[in-house]
């Protein structure tokens, strides 16, 4: 076995374990169990019976009678225990509901509480991500980068301050200052000053400590019950911890007194009087004895969900009781191994990955709209209309000089052209109906390219890259350019596939808005029919740009 590392520790604690500590997990129904087959997700019983049929890019465990979903198209939504959509997957993100709530984001929108019924209950506008609530309080970090929280009102109770947090246990939460680690009151006063170099929440009125050679446990006063003398402690379950000395896992009582002597390559916490294990390579389960219950013998294994565990052997999950008899044979090729929200419980390094959030999708993008719509006019975009020609794109100032030919239907400008500093043109493409040029042969062994110039142009596509701000801002960016559209030009957006379609009543100019978070092409068509043609060229792409030129 290799050297035990803080990241070596955080990443085998977020692979393979699912922590029971909050009161609010026994809000999580572990009869339905989501599972992955093939691409798509789907949720079985206890007997590896389907009851939702897989269906979805993602799936999460039910809780408060909600799970959350990724749709085919990558939309988050919730859905009932029946399989039906609740709250619709119209969300860029969201977490999981918890006491209650979820937070979400819609593409260029702010983190958003939203109650069981999908109404809004407020909108964190100065937040860059929202966490879960725990005990009526959810944290959140401002675009500042200082983290705070609100109540489920959106009131701001602790005002964000800390270089880091963690969600609030037992009524008090981990805070960092100076890059040291305390403890505060759900009022925000400090009730443990900032000292340590890492602390884990409190469990029984105990919290694990890091001193930066050795752990121990302090009470809620910050008094110390049990001296610093392990090299990592985990937090207290079921009366045990587990304890890491001499490069082997063990378990100590509350007390401090060691129950089981160091001996194992990695030992998680007890969950229903079994704790998982890892020896010669292989994972079981003991009792609180340290008797081995279940012998070594997986690839892979979570800790007890109630009664039950899952297990993997040659890329396939299944499931087993405490007997480690299997309920349902190694099949699937995913089974959630964990639950979302408290995997930082066994981390002293703090890392906003391995909690549930939403990250915030607004940006500014007036500056941005005004400046490349100077291009348009009612019935013309950058001068061109539905009788430009390929020798109006040839004499125009910003693509003449550097337009090139990709293939009989398609002319094209590679030259870069900024619209704000952060948001740019990386590519303008021209779609003609009819080919451009035909190839004329001036001798046996060479031909030349005879370009039309009085071809008329079908269709342009501008595509946009981000910088700065903006980089992972797609979602704003296409919001911005459909609602001016809309507001332009009279046009009702529908979405076909993700892509954003609108038609002008009097065909003239026409509009496809393709994204993703990282890049927007618009494609101004000077027909309906030219739109049609581009979707149904290019119905097999992800994208609708296809550098195969086809006749529009």
């Amino acid at each position: 076995m290799g050297k035990i590392t803080l990241k070596t520790f955080m990443i085998s604690c977020v692979c393979f374990i699912a922590l029971s500590c909050s009161n609010n997990q026994n809000k999580v129904n572990f009869e339905l169990i989501p599972v992955k087959t093939g691409e798509k997700w789907g949720y079985v019983n206890k007997k590896g019976e389907y009851k939702i049929n897989p269906q979805f890019k993602d799936a999460q465990f039910f809780r408060d009678g909600l799970a959350k979903v990724l749709s085919v198209d990558g939309k988050v939504g919730y859905i009932t225990e029946d399989g039906k959509y609740k709250i619709p997957a119209k969300f860029k993100e969201g977490t999981p509901f918890k006491e209650g709530f979820a937070f979400v984001v819609v593409d260029g929108g702010y983190p958003t509480c939203i109650n069981k019924s999908g109404e809004t209950i407020f909108q964190l506008k100065q937040a860059k991500y929202a966490f879960g609530f725990s005990e009526g309080l959810a944290m959140f970090q401002t675009t500042d980068d200082k983290f705070g929280f609100v109540d489920e009102s959106g009131k701001v109770v602790v005002n964000p301050q800390f270089e880091f947090t963690r969600p609030f246990n037992e009524g008090y939460a981990a805070v960092c200052q100076n890059k040291k680690w305390g403890f505060i009151n759900k009022s925000g006063k400090i009730v443990i000053n900032p000292q340590f170099q890492g602390v884990m929440d409190f469990h029984n009125g105990k919290a694990s400590f890091y001193n930066g050679k050795q752990s121990g446990f302090i009470d809620v006063k910050g008094n110390y019950v049990i001296n610093p003398q392990f090299d990592y402690a985990m937090s207290i379950s079921e009366g045990m911890a587990s304890i890491y000395s001499g490069k082997l896992f063990g378990f100590i009582s509350e007390n401090g007194k060691i129950i089981v002597n160091p001996q194992f390559e990695e030992a998680f916490s007890f969950k229903n009087n079994l704790a998982l294990i890892k020896q010669n390579d292989k994972y079981g389960y003991i009792n609180k004895e340290g008797k081995i219950e279940i012998n070594p013998q997986f690839d892979e294994a979570t800790m007890f969900f109630g009664d039950v565990a899952y297990v993997k052997n040659a890329d396939k999950w299944g499931v087993i009781d405490k007997t480690g008899k299997y309920l349902i044979n190694p099949q699937f090729d995913e089974m959630k191994s964990y639950l979302s929200d408290y995997n930082l419980e066994m981390v002293y390094n703090f890392n906003l990955e391995h909690l549930p959030s939403v990250k915030t999708d607004y940006y500014n993008v007036t500056s941005f709209i005004k400046k490349f719509f100077e291009r348009a006019t009612n019935n013309a975009f950058d001068g061109f209309n539905d009788f430009s020609t390929l020798q109006n794109i040839v004499n125009h100032p910003l693509y003449g000089s550097s337009l090139t030919d990709n293939g009989e239907y398609v002319a094209e400008c590679d030259e870069i052209h900024e619209i704000t500093e952060e948001i740019y043109i990386n590519k303008t493409i021209f779609f003609f109906s009819q080919p451009i040029y035909t190839l004329v042969s001036d001798s046996w062994y060479n031909t030349t390219k005879q370009f039309n110039l009085s071809e008329e142009l079908s269709a342009i596509e501008y595509q946009f890259s981000f910088t700065g701000n903006a980089i992972d801002k797609g979602g704003a960016i296409a919001n911005g350019l459909k609602d001016e559209i809309g507001k332009r030009y009279g046009i009702n957006f529908e979405c076909k596939k993700g892509d954003y379609i609108g038609y002008q009543k009097n065909g003239k100019l026409n509009f496809i808005i393709v994204n993703n978070d990282y890049w927007v092409s618009l494609y101004v068509a000077f027909s309906k029919e030219n739109v049609d043609k581009l979707l149904l060229s290019n119905a097999s792409s992800d994208s609708i740009d296809n550098t195969t030129a086809v006749p529009l």
